[in-house]
């Protein structure tokens, strides 16, 4: 097993009260056995509290119940998580010790070698913080290796190959590809309502986001936008597998043009990105729903 990574991934570290999204809310937070255990059996008022707020997932496993604001129970006030504070960074729970770091796994036919892919994701605004860093194209490192690797050069590592137009983003706002953007992602499930009003906005004012997306594309700095491309399309590699990558080409570049519809709606890049990974990304249920439509579409227009 290898491990392949953007360079910017062994420096992430979370911003915790500085984030201006916290991480700590909406989500249903599952919490593995021997966390829940533990929890079980703290004792004290903080015991008292986790009693309280545990309670039972869809699933059937233990998770955190959300106050009525939507918040974990036990994020305070300034924006610091009481679990670290009070009994260490080793008492939280699995998904809450990795988010945002995700691992996604794939081979490597040359050396056949399993290979994992990691990262954050881009639900973090460090995240996209650290891809707006970046001074010139993404590059990747390989543990244990010497040397980077190009976004082409990890392609070719994993045997896939991509037509030369496709390693670059080139977002399309003529009418019928903006159309076409926010149809697709009206079938994905909702994360909440503010989503679900949120497209409506758009689609009734496409033509006036599409003029101003572009202009705002325009003054991005320089590699931002392909690298946010090619970071959308590294964490769907391993679906390369079951989709031919010009399908994850599409997808990744569709991604782009809807979150710059985003930002030409908000005013606000880094929240358009995160806010776009939180309802796609992290149900992957919509990724599947985008996937196999541009699969279907990309072959009906080629017959």
């Amino acid at each position: 097993m290898i491990t392949i990574f953007p360079t910017f991934f062994p420096s992430f570290a979370c911003k915790a009260d500085k984030c201006r999204h916290t991480c700590c809310q909406k989500w249903e937070i599952d919490i593995d056995e021997d966390t829940a255990e533990t929890y079980r059996h703290t004792p004290g008022p903080l015991g008292d509290e986790l009693h309280a707020w545990i309670t039972t997932g869809d699933e059937g496993s233990a998770c955190f119940r959300l106050n009525h604001q939507g918040y974990c129970h036990f994020l305070n006030e300034k924006g610091l998580c009481r679990l670290i504070l009070e009994m260490g960074p080793s008492s939280l729970c699995q998904i809450c010790r990795d988010h945002p770091r995700f691992y996604k796994f794939t081979y490597d036919s040359q050396r056949e070698e399993d290979v994992t892919l990691a990262g954050t994701g881009l639900a973090c605004e460090e995240t996209v913080e650290q891809l707006l860093a970046e001074e010139g194209e993404m590059v990747f490192a390989v543990k244990g290796e010497k040397g980077l690797l190009s976004f082409e050069d990890l392609l070719s590592r994993l045997s896939l190959s991509l037509p030369r137009r496709l390693l670059h983003v080139h977002p399309s706002f003529q009418k019928d590809q903006v159309h076409q953007v926010l149809q697709l992602l009206e079938e994905t499930n909702p994360i909440d309502r503010e989503w679900t009003e949120s497209l409506s906005f758009m689609e009734n004012h496409e033509e006036e986001l599409s003029r101003k997306a572009g202009r705002l594309a325009e003054n991005l700095p320089p590699h931002f936008l392909t690298n946010l491309y090619r970071y959308i399309f590294y964490r769907q590699l391993d679906e390369c597998e079951a989709y031919d990558i010009e399908d994850a080409a599409c997808y990744s570049s569709e991604s782009v043009t809807f979150i710059l519809l985003e930002y030409a709606r908000t005013g606000n890049l880094i929240r358009s990105v995160t806010r776009w990974s939180e309802q796609v990304e992290y149900d992957t249920e919509n990724v599947y729903i985008l996937l196999d439509n541009i699969w279907t579409h990309l072959r009906s227009e080629g017959s």
